[in-house]
């Protein structure tokens, strides 16, 4: 039924002049309708096709056979899609085996009982065949569908992946990655598309130029989507410690807190709520917090020195002597610790007490020279500003003994020694 058959039929010497208009108006009719339901189903192979793609890369993501995945999404024939695309951006980016500079990527298909993170870690120089530009493609798409603000947030995404994971190594510099994201997540966000983590982003890029009030409006708006999110609470608990307003900060570090497994982010997370605690007038409460963040991360110097602090808050001696104790016996051989303790008990006006921490970590260390020389000259120093001349230029004098034994006379710790005994001697 077709163009010439409608012809013969119209030649046709006896057929009535009435059918002729009747059998066209048919016939056109007839051709509309082939051609909407051809459009229809073609559409709706599309569309089975499409459904059944998308259950096969459903069906192999949850079975963890990530290459088989990646390569029907690669070779799948619809790269124009933006579903499609955003796909394979998420599992190059989050389920990849080895990648370079997220520039090239491998995949693997898991076995029962893999782990990803084991295996990375296993394959760290394995060859990378796929090779896939994100930012190209995105943009690319972003190009051809300006209104589907996906795209901006997935830029977004991959600029602060680089920007965390790579920094000025990957060919532009950190501070062009970071505005890039926080450009792209500003206009995703501006245009209804977001989530926890972009809200968070925005919220740490304000940060970073000190506007923290900007700031915590963001972190806030991203814990409204996920409250339990433990860097979004110490980021907030942070913005409010440098902003001055420490008892507004203290809930959320203590939610942090509560969040965090890792040791040592939970450790950081302990030293956040003692400070908060601490300028709040809270002493006894934030030496708990320091407490438990030097069980989590012995030995920590900022630990140490805030368990002191907090133990010159609560005006305890014993107190004072033995977390004293503890934080120059960490390192009694770095310059800078004692002289931050002499700078600590003078604001203090506990001179005494140091006397006495400085007596037990030479008593404790009286076989190491190095801990001693560098213990006395720092101790000679204290003694110096307390108007004990004599005593502090005895002390120093011992000193350089210490050293002398373990030392050649060219080291430059006698240089230094030198010139405090010549500032000591011109009483300034």
């Amino acid at each position: 039924f077709d163009n010439s058959f409608v012809s013969l039929v119209l030649e046709y010497p006896y057929l009535s002049p009435n059918w002729k208009p009747i059998i066209t108006y048919m016939f056109m009719n007839f051709m509309q309708i082939k051609r909407v339901v051809g459009v229809l189903l073609c559409f709706v192979l599309s569309l089975v096709t499409k459904v059944s793609a998308q259950n096969n890369i459903d069906s192999l993501m949850h079975k963890r056979q990530y290459l088989s995945a990646y390569e029907l999404l690669q070779f799948g024939g619809q790269n124009d899609s933006v579903e499609w695309a955003l796909q394979k951006v998420d599992l190059a980016l989050n389920y990849y085996l080895n990648s370079y500079y997220y520039r090239q990527f491998a995949f693997a298909n898991l076995r029962e009982g893999e782990v990803l993170r084991q295996l990375r870690q296993a394959h760290a120089t394995a060859p990378t065949p796929y090779e896939f530009h994100i930012d190209s493609l995105l943009l690319q798409l972003q190009k051809q569908y300006p209104a589907d603000y996906r795209l901006s947030k997935a830029l977004g995404d991959f600029y602060n992946r680089i920007y965390y994971d790579f920094g000025d190594r990957w060919g532009m510099s950190a501070e062009t990655l970071l505005e890039k994201s926080n450009g792209y997540y500003t206009e995703a966000f501006d245009n209804g598309v977001y989530d926890y983590y972009s809200l968070y982003a925005l919220g740490y890029y304000q940060s970073l130029y000190e506007n923290y009030f900007a700031a915590q409006e963001w972190f806030r708006k991203s814990l409204e989507l996920e409250p339990d999110a433990p860097l979004t609470n110490y980021s907030l608990a942070v913005t409010y410690l440098l902003d001055g307003v420490p008892k507004q900060g203290i809930e959320y570090a203590q939610r942090a807190f509560q969040l965090y497994t890792d040791s040592l982010e939970k450790a950081d997370a302990a030293r956040v709520n003692g400070i908060l605690l601490l300028k709040a007038q809270q002493a006894d409460k934030a030496l708990g917090y320091f407490q438990m963040a030097d069980s989590l991360h012995h030995n920590y110097r900022p630990t140490l020195m805030y368990l002191l602090v907090a133990s010159l808050e609560l005006k305890n001696d014993s107190l004072i002597i033995a977390n004293g104790c503890k934080a120059l016996q960490s390192n009694p051989y770095a310059p800078e610790l004692p002289e931050e303790l002499n700078s600590l008990f003078l604001k203090n006006n506990q001179e005494p007490l140091l006397h006495d921490i400085y007596n037990a970590v030479l008593n404790n260390n009286a076989d190491d020279m190095e801990a001693c020389g560098n213990i006395r000259f720092h101790y000679g120093k204290l003694l110096f500003k307390e108007g004990y001349r004599r005593k502090a230029h005895r002390m120093i004098k011992h000193s350089r003994r210490n050293f002398s034994d373990i030392f050649d006379e060219s080291h430059q710790v006698f240089e230094a020694i030198e010139q405090t005994l010549e500032h000591m001697r011109s009483g300034r």
